[in-house]
């Protein structure tokens, strides 16, 4: 199709207001330009649309006919604009997540019920999924990583969303049978409930704003890649654990856990997102970044 439509679309505006000049003001273009967009048109076609001289302007019948053409595809394609802007104030569709089990469930998770009620129309799949996935060849729309170090580069987009704070907990049993008040050296010898990790945690890593790091070697009562399970075991006094702040909230608020030496820190995760592409991102998939960076900003 060698027709221009930005002259098609200028013709049919020519048509409908009768002239080139009503048709300028209309637009707010000049008249000399209508007027040499319609010649190049009607040189492409091969026929003349329009009989104007300095004092007459009509429609060939061919024109006629063109124009109404020219007016469906118009309609069309503001109908197809529509939908656009549409799905950019109401997002809708299937959105495809993929994130790793803990990430699933500490962080996501709590989080979806606004997000599923302020986007009604959005359908999402969360696979929960401690592997590497491939985004394009599994059809994902974006992956979700908490990390300490900087990602591989992959060739996708990368949109920081938030810092995952851990904190050392115990349950009030446990801290009040403790023959002294906590400190960091006690640590290396009181039960700890430590995560299971592909580098097999042995110590803990921990920093104080006035005494510096220090490594801690662990004293493991219960190893498990569930933080969950880990939760749990905190909770009935098995030991210390070192948990993400987010999935123990409620039970610090509620008194189940209690902060354990709450000056010594263990450096942030990074949350980051993984996507494919930055231009012509579906509206279901940027609402839902700009939804989790505005609840997982800052630290965790």
């Amino acid at each position: 199709m060698n027709e221009d439509l930005n002259d098609m679309a200028l013709f049919a505006a020519v048509v409908k207001h009768q002239g080139f000049t009503s048709a300028g003001r209309a637009l707010g273009l000049s008249k000399s330009l209508l007027s040499r967009r319609v010649d190049a048109l009607e040189t492409r076609l091969g026929v003349r649309l329009l009989q104007r001289t300095s004092r007459h302007f009509s429609v060939t019948s061919v024109g006629e006919c063109y124009a109404i053409e020219c007016q469906k595809l118009l309609q069309q394609a503001q109908a197809a604009r529509q939908v656009i802007d549409d799905l950019q104030q109401n997002p809708r569709g299937l959105l495809r997540v993929c994130t790793p089990v803990m990430m699933a469930e500490m962080v996501v998770a709590p989080l979806m019920t606004e997000f599923l009620t302020r986007f009604p129309d959005i359908q999402l799949e969360l696979l929960a999924i401690n592997r590497a996935v491939d985004l394009l060849e599994e059809n994902f729309d974006v992956t979700l990583h908490s990390h300490s170090e900087p990602l591989e580069d992959s060739g996708l987009y990368r949109k920081a969303l938030g810092l995952l704070r851990y904190a050392l907990v115990a349950s009030p049993a446990f801290i009040r049978a403790l023959p002294s008040a906590p400190s960091v050296e006690q640590l290396s010898y009181l039960p700890s409930l430590v995560r299971k990790t592909a580098w097999a945690a042995s110590h803990w890593e921990l920093s104080h704003p006035q005494e510096g790091a220090r490594k801690v070697a662990l004293t493991p009562k219960m190893i498990s890649n569930n933080l969950l399970v880990l939760r749990q075991a905190a909770v009935d006094g098995l030991g210390v654990a070192l948990l993400p702040e987010m999935a123990c909230k409620e039970d610090l608020a509620n008194g189940r856990l209690h902060y354990f030496l709450p000056d010594w820190q263990t450096p942030p995760s990074e949350i980051s997102a993984l996507y494919a592409s930055h231009k012509g991102q579906s509206p279901a998939l940027r609402v839902f970044l700009d939804y989790l960076a505005e609840k997982l900003h800052g630290t965790l």
